[in-house]
């Protein structure tokens, strides 16, 4: 299986320390608000695009659910402390060790001063008026050999990129799709596209008509997804479907793309009525199988974690592919994770004992 065995964290956000240690094909954290889950799916999607300076810009873009300025990147340090680099430590199962640090400094730009003067700025001697650049600095082990690489990424003080960096002589082999709790966030297209090309559209209308029996077909008009309804005479678009199967499909579209082979879903749960849950864990699952991904998912939402239960009792060959963690923020340790296999989840659920969230 391709994907994450483990993954460590370090002044990431409000994580001063967390480690996470066996993960399987499905893994799916829980927590209290706050206590820190999706800052986890960010590091796990910053784990794999270590050579893109863009990503962090775009990973607080989403989580602002809006447009998010350069200094806003601040907030990934913690207590806004630039002085402390993030560090984010992953091993995948093929045996390759990722270390990834972040910083943010000063680098004087000869093109942004430029442009200022001509601009009819005022002439100012060279200051350090703001942090201005973002490196991100990354480590990768394999086979007993280490490499070293650097990206970066460095504004003007009207918040354009004036300069980018790329990490010379490395290929990233692995492909993340995020998809963050924002019902309004997302676009099937893309991924429906490709599963066009590859002859499995078909596949995903299959999953839609378990979702709603009145579906009989899906279809890519003008970058949008429609679907066909069983006594309709034409198709509509599936934002008329309303949010659940807008959820759904992203899900299970991203999932089913054969270029995506870790999938992070932030709060499985938004915008679904407890109906579909059991029927989307099952997708989650047959797909992640049968297409060898990683999926990694966030909810704190018991009806969740209890059709989860109910659809694992139902297929025992998917149960050794499950972990479930439980993120707690505790007095004592700062950040853990309460790690759980099937046989625990099932005995939480038979005896009804709250395993979303802890304080210690």
């Amino acid at each position: 299986m391709d994907g994450f065995k483990n993954i460590e964290i370090n002044n990431f956000r409000g994580i001063k320390h967390l480690e996470i240690d066996d993960f399987s094909r499905v893994n799916v954290f829980l927590g209290q608000n706050s206590s820190g889950k999706s800052t986890i799916l960010e590091c796990l999607m910053l784990a794999v695009g270590m050579s893109n300076p863009d990503l962090p810009q775009t990973i607080n873009t989403i989580r602002a659910r809006n447009y998010s300025n350069f200094v806003d990147l601040t907030y990934m340090f913690p207590n806004f402390d630039t002085k402390v680099k993030p560090e984010i430590s992953a091993e995948l199962f093929d045996g390759t060790k990722r270390d990834l640090k972040l910083s943010m400094t000063y680098v004087f730009d000869e093109k942004s001063q430029a442009d200022n003067q001509q601009n009819g700025q005022i002439p100012t001697s060279e200051t350090k008026i703001f942090l201005n650049t973002l490196k991100m600095e990354f480590e990768v082990e394999a086979a007993q050999v280490k490499n070293n690489y650097e990206c970066s990424v460095t504004i003007n003080q009207q918040g354009f990129v004036t300069n980018k960096k790329l990490a010379e002589d490395y290929l990233e082999k692995n492909s993340v799709a995020f998809l963050p709790a924002d019902l309004s966030a997302g676009n099937p297209a893309n991924d429906l596209v490709e599963l066009a090309k590859r002859k499995k559209k078909d596949l995903v209308a299959g999953l839609l008509n378990k979702f709603d029996s009145r579906i009989t077909t899906i279809e890519i008009l003008g970058n949008l997804a429609y679907v066909g309804l069983e006594g309709i005479d034409q198709l509509l678009t599936v934002n008329m479907m309303g949010d659940g199967l807008r959820r759904y499909l992203n899900i299970v579209a991203a999932s089913a793309n054969p270029k995506n082979n870790i999938i992070l879903i932030d709060e499985i749960d938004n915008g679904l009525h407890y109906s579909a849950y059991k029927k989307l864990w099952e997708a989650i699952f047959a797909l992640a199988i049968d297409t060898n991904k990683q999926v990694f998912v966030t909810t704190h939402s018991k009806e969740t974690i209890y059709k989860l239960n109910e659809m694992l009792s139902e297929n025992p060959n998917y149960q050794q592919a499950f972990r479930l963690y439980t993120i707690a923020n505790t007095l004592k340790k700062g950040h853990q994770a309460y790690k759980y296999t099937f046989e625990g989840l099932q005995g939480a659920c038979e005896n009804d004992v709250e395993i979303r969230g802890m304080v210690i």
